[in-house]
């Protein structure tokens, strides 16, 4: 696991880097070709830096990269500012006619990336009309950039920038897609993750507060000591408390959690039993030693933390007069684990429902077999009753 993510922190800095490197490529190219631009002319015509005008154009068209250079989502009202100050720049072009090809191409590119951040967030302020701004500007940018007396090559060249942004405009929209089914995405998985979360909520809740109803039932029909019983009970509430602790650090992706599986590992098997014993019913652990470190996958760990859990709430619940439980994690064949919880109790009387069970077992049963396990619970013929589960040492479930 350690691994993976070492990899995938290295390829996002690989990918950060590949666009950053991009992004030079792109401002470099756009400021050598406005310097082109602006110096070169053809054997008839004086290059544009003998204009006052093409230096101004020069101006916007360094504005408008730098607007792309450091554009971010969320920044929508710099490409408004790029398109009024392109427009204002085509107008005043058209009003001071100077006698010199006009500067632009450069500033045109620009303000077509910027058109592409424009469509893909349509919705964020100051509004979608930013958008149609920045496609005006880009339209009409071609009276500086093609000679009116030369009809064709002004048309062609107005059809061929209008085609390329219907193009962008295009991506623009894909990109946008692309990201409403992101967020989606997203937002299921959150909800997926809230409802795993409200069912090991219960979990821990109906194994905990189980304990205590277990402990003051006991205490008045015996006669323990109340200082004890309280003591016992205070104890198994401090475990509830933790326990929550764990789910709410969680939740808040609490720093100080890290290193603890809040949803329960290996480690966490034997305080399990351990809390369980000292309730009142022998209960011993075994998990084997070569199931130690990192050979268990988290999500597989936690599953069998839950599998335990699961199986002595339901002892505490339905299995009358059990005197010994025993669990085991061990090594299976198929590169897997087993873990198996046995106790010497009957069974209680009446359908299991009408003590509050059977819906544990539906939900573990749903889990085990989401990670490719398999799971058995039936009564041992020497008496009492078994909850089992096979599982894998990793996810069946790909990394994304």
């Amino acid at each position: 696991m350690t691994s993976t993510s070492a990899v995938r922190s290295m390829h996002g800095r690989f990918n950060r880097l590949l666009m950053r490197l991009l992004k030079i490529g792109i401002v470099g190219t756009l400021l050598l070709m406005l310097a082109a631009e602006t110096f070169s002319s053809s054997a008839d015509d004086r290059p544009p830096m003998v204009s006052w005008l093409s230096w101004v154009q020069v101006a916007v068209s360094l504005f408008v990269i730098g607007v792309y250079v450091w554009y971010r989502p969320g920044r929508k009202r710099w490409i408004a500012a790029a398109a009024v100050a392109s427009l204002a720049m085509t107008g005043l072009d058209m009003v001071y006619d100077q006698g010199v090809r006009g500067v632009g191409t450069a500033e045109l590119f620009a303000l077509g990336l910027l058109m592409l951040f424009a469509v893909r967030h349509w919705d964020a302020p100051p509004g979608r009309w930013v958008a149609f701004a920045t496609g005006t500007a880009v339209m009409l940018i071609g009276f500086r950039l093609f000679d009116e007396e030369l009809e064709s090559a002004a048309v062609g060249g107005t059809v061929l920038i209008f085609m390329t942004m219907t193009t962008v405009i295009g991506f623009g929209a894909y990109l946008r897609s692309m990201d409403k089914l992101r967020r989606e995405t997203q937002e299921e998985v959150r909800q997926a993750e809230r409802l795993e979360l409200a069912r090991e909520m219960h979990d821990f809740v109906a194994h905990h507060v189980t304990g205590m109803v277990v402990l003051a039932q006991a205490a008045q029909v015996t006669n323990t000591d109340p200082k004890k019983a309280f003591a016992d009970i205070e104890e198994a509430g401090l475990a509830a408390l933790t326990s929550m602790r764990r789910m709410v650090k969680m939740l808040r992706n609490d720093a100080e959690g890290a290193g603890t599986n809040p949803l329960g590992d290996l480690a966490q098997i034997e305080d399990l039993v351990e809390r369980f014993s000292r309730e009142g019913t022998d209960a011993t652990c075994f998990i084997s030693p070569e199931l130690a470190g990192n050979t268990v996958a988290p999500e597989i760990a936690a599953t069998a933390h839950r599998v335990v859990r699961e199986a002595l709430t339901n002892v505490r619940k339905h299995a009358r007069g059990a005197t010994r439980v025993r669990v085991v994690v061990a090594a299976a064949s198929g590169n897997g684990l087993e873990v198996s919880v046995r106790d010497d109790g009957r069974a209680a009387r009446g359908k299991l429902s009408d003590s509050g069970g059977g819906m544990g077992l539906l939900g573990l049963g749903e889990r085990i077999e989401a990670v490719g396990g398999q799971l058995r619970a039936q009564a041992r013929p020497e008496g009492g009753w078994e909850t089992a589960a096979w599982l894998p040492r990793e996810s069946a479930v790909p990394a994304e």
